[in-house]
């Protein structure tokens, strides 16, 4: 919807605070902090600022670091483990592909479920981390990738499991929200109904392998590490229980952890009707939409188109308050 013209993209009259309100990265900034509104976790206009300042500088960053600073942080958070293997129930959230490689530093071999749409890119980035810590290439011993729509995955992970590898599954990959079906469980977080796979939970139920849950996220360059106790199913009537135990560990974040979640677009595409939404005093930001200046209002969601001359006051009293990096 609000991509940027090949003619924006040359024009000498467009400054780079509006090729900035035209990009993707921008609108999903806009759904994320419109969101995060509808919780009630913004509690006035200077914290709205101040979150949209420390989105943007998150999304400018690596997600997959190499720091080795923050690795050392991770790993010494992590508790100590048995060599059960387990299933690490993750999310898209913080610096989340350090996960993997704390856990290869401390000796588990991982088998890890990725989409197919994602392995070339990801797949090659946890190769990179497993080389990072230890100088070499992983061996499919040590690093094993399934993935998520080919074949029987669950099949191969409970196999996985047999084996002695520890599993990571993204449990937000497949997040949405709707009328409920066989294989999806309804969970609550804050006002909103989520949807999430029940697959982690037929999985630990076949296998007998604990699921651990945990988040990781970064506050002021620092790790913050939030990990549950592993949980066992032992049958079909835990499966609900278990994922809203696993989402419970979001509803412990702060609002500046939570702006790190890549999945708050997703929660708000999947939201009611901006109409019918609790009518509140409007917050109107400023973004484009191909060439045209539009005004988005944060407590609704709602978007509207405006002329050239109001687009270009909103824009000049936006950036007077700071709210772009």
């Amino acid at each position: 919807m609000n991509t940027i013209s090949k003619q924006q993209e040359k024009s000498p009259e467009i400054t780079s605070e509006k090729l900035f309100l035209g990009t993707d990265r921008w609108y999903r900034i806009l759904k994320s902090i419109s969101v995060l509104y509808r919780w009630e976790l913004i509690h006035s206009k200077d914290n709205l600022i101040r979150l949209l300042q420390m989105q943007q500088s998150w999304l400018a960053q690596q997600h997959y670091r190499t720091d080795d600073t923050l690795l050392d942080q991770l790993t010494s958070s992590l508790p100590l483990l048995d060599r059960q293997p387990r299933i690490w129930s993750c999310m898209h959230i913080g610096p989340y592909g350090m996960v993997a490689r704390a856990l290869m530093a401390l000796g588990r071999k991982l088998a890890i479920l990725l989409r197919e749409d994602i392995f070339e890119e990801q797949g090659q980035i946890y190769r990179q981390q497993y080389k990072l810590s230890f100088g070499r290439e992983a061996t499919a011993a040590e690093l094993l990738f399934i993935k998520a729509d080919r074949g029987n995955p669950l099949l191969k992970l409970g196999e996985a499991l047999r084996r002695g590898y520890d599993v990571i599954i993204f449990i937000d990959g497949q997040l949405r929200i709707g009328d409920l079906s066989r294989g999806w469980a309804r969970i609550k977080l804050h006002d909103t109904d989520l949807l999430l796979r029940e697959g982690v939970t037929a999985l630990a139920h076949w296998t007998g392998m604990p699921i651990r849950p945990l988040i990781v996220t970064t506050i002021a360059g620092q790790i913050k590490l939030r990990i549950t106790e592993d949980f066992c199913v032992k049958s079909k009537a835990d499966y609900s229980v278990a994922m809203q135990y696993i989402i419970e560990l979001l509803r412990d974040l702060d609002v500046e952890e939570l702006l790190q979640w890549e999945c708050l677009p997703t929660i708000f595409d999947g939201q009611a009707d901006p109409a019918k939404m609790k009518l509140r005093n409007a917050i109107w930001l400023p973004f484009l939409a191909g060439d045209a200046g539009m005004l988005f209002d944060i407590t609704t969601g709602i978007s509207v188109g405006i002329g050239a001359k109001e687009f270009e006051i909103a824009c000049q009293k936006f950036k007077e308050i700071g709210a772009i990096t």
